[in-house]
């Protein structure tokens, strides 16, 4: 296999998803398993910032809608304590929006929270840096 193959797989490379509808939550988490992606997922920012094998996912996927979550506020604090990973922002931001504006500074996305399969799949892949494939797997 070439190197350019092993890079395009999502095997091993862990996704942590933060959702506070649990039907939502669960029905992403078994398509993102489904395509071979490891998967922590979690119901408040709290639980994830509370999991210390969550710096070790290069990929977070965060509802901005859920009650009490301030995007920014996780992601520094995520930052602080070591993770380097990409965030994809689930939400309807105004072009204008200052979230936006700081997600672009870190190479994180802002996305319509009902955004389908195919696209989030397609903007996780875009958002890992390959150098982390591996780190995770869990065996």
């Amino acid at each position: 296999m070439s190197d350019d193959t092993m890079i395009s797989t999502p095997a091993g490379i862990g996704v942590s998803l933060v959702d506070g509808d649990p039907v939502v939550r669960h029905a992403r988490q078994l398509m993102l398993r489904s395509e071979k992606y490891e998967v922590r997922s979690y119901a408040t920012c709290a639980a994830l910032l509370a999991d210390p094998r969550s710096r070790d996912y290069p990929c977070i996927i965060l509802d901005l809608e859920m009650e009490d979550v301030d995007g920014q506020d996780l992601l520094r604090q995520m930052r602080a304590t070591g993770w380097r990973g990409k965030a994809l922002l689930l939400d309807g931001l105004h072009p204008d929006s200052p979230m936006l504006q700081e997600a672009e500074r870190h190479g994180d996305q802002v996305l319509e929270r009902t955004v389908g399969d195919r696209a989030l799949l397609t903007a996780i892949a875009g958002s890992i840096d390959h150098s982390w494939a591996g780190w995770n797997a869990v065996g």
